[in-house]
């Protein structure tokens, strides 16, 4: 079976290939692109030791320009190529419009083109908006609050439109909040970490009392493998995990198992529209058969010596992020 992965050196990307790696490695022939913008895709393609895989340096939006897949025939295309991070969206919004919208709909284009019959589109649980105590289910309302989630919105529509004018086979899958090795230093989990590891304290928006629904990257990665197996023709699934914790919470665990004090946080003024919880109920996943596996506190410690460990690895894009910040609060 020939799969098409983009992404394939960002985060989730880059754990799904090594996982197909780890458990499937005889029963699928990957082909990969990735836009290599970020120094971790660029790092991370230089360790990748990958079998059955081929990889092309392409940027999803020139993807129908490419002629590299023209001798290719693909059973599937798994789209992980997306811009993510919050805070950069509220900065440079049209970089996410570009990437998240314009760059699916090639991928969809470069589908129907090589006659592709199955697109797995990742896109995220913050489509459904903030909410205090609702648990989303797939059939409700979108309702983004930030440019990123805005694009991946956008994206899923467009996603219907193709399902609808060209009768394409496309499954939609909205993860909750990501946490594994291979997250660039731009995320909470791994911010903190290069902040403490470079001496400096570990900042929380607000009172850190917002709320998010983290799941393992692995089980992200055999969700989306239940998922693509599946006989689904169009549908989307939710992925969670049940394991929700204020920000607070998961910044104090890991100064307990790096033996340091609460003195350690910095509070920062909070960023515009964050929004303060995200939940989603996965009780269709489930009656797949697929329940996650990973517990939080055991794999937390993993990453913080893995990250601890690995410093060269994630270095020069957490130089980048701290420029990025300053330019984002007008310090030059």
């Amino acid at each position: 079976m020939n799969l098409l992965i983009t992404g394939c050196y960002g985060f989730i990307g880059y754990n799904f290939i090594n996982y197909i790696n780890d458990n499937f490695k005889n029963d699928f022939n990957l082909y990969g692109i990735d836009s290599l913008e970020s120094s971790c895709s660029v790092a991370n393609q230089k360790i990748s030791n990958i079998e059955n895989f081929n990889f092309t340096e392409l940027n999803i939006v020139d993807i129908n320009k490419s002629e590299a897949f023209n001798d290719v025939s693909f059973d599937c295309v798994i789209n992980f190529a997306a811009e993510t991070h919050v805070d950069n969206s509220i900065f440079m919004p049209e970089k996410f419009i570009y990437s998240n919208v314009l760059g699916v709909t090639e991928v969809l284009k470069f589908a129907i083109n090589k006659m592709i019959p199955k697109v797995l589109h990742v896109s995220t649980d913050e489509v459904y908006g903030s909410s205090r105590e609702e648990y989303f289910k797939e059939d409700a309302f979108f309702n983004p609050s930030s440019p990123y989630s805005a694009s991946k919105a956008s994206a899923e529509l467009v996603c219907e439109a193709f399902h609808k004018t060209y009768g394409m086979e496309i499954l939609l899958v909205r993860p909750a909040n990501n946490y594994g090795i291979y997250q660039q230093p731009e995320k909470l989990i791994p911010f903190s970490l290069a902040n403490l590891f470079n001496e400096r304290n570990i900042e929380v928006y607000g009172e850190g009392k917002n709320i998010r629904h983290w799941l393992h990257v692995t089980d992200t990665s055999s969700a989306i493998m239940k998922i693509m197996e599946s006989k689904e023709s169009y549908s989307a699934f939710n992925i969670g995990s049940d394991v929700y914790m204020e920000n607070i919470d998961v910044v104090k665990k890991i100064l307990s198992i790096l033996n340091l004090n609460e003195e350690r946080i910095t509070f920062v003024e909070d960023r515009p529209g964050h929004d303060f919880r995200y939940a989603v109920n996965f009780s269709k996943l489930k009656k797949l058969g697929w329940k996650p596996l990973a517990d939080f506190d055991y794999e937390l410690e993993k990453i913080t010596d893995w990250y601890k460990n690995n410093i060269d690895w994630w270095k020069s894009e957490y130089e980048s992020v701290l420029k990025k910040r300053e330019l984002r609060k007008g310090l030059s």
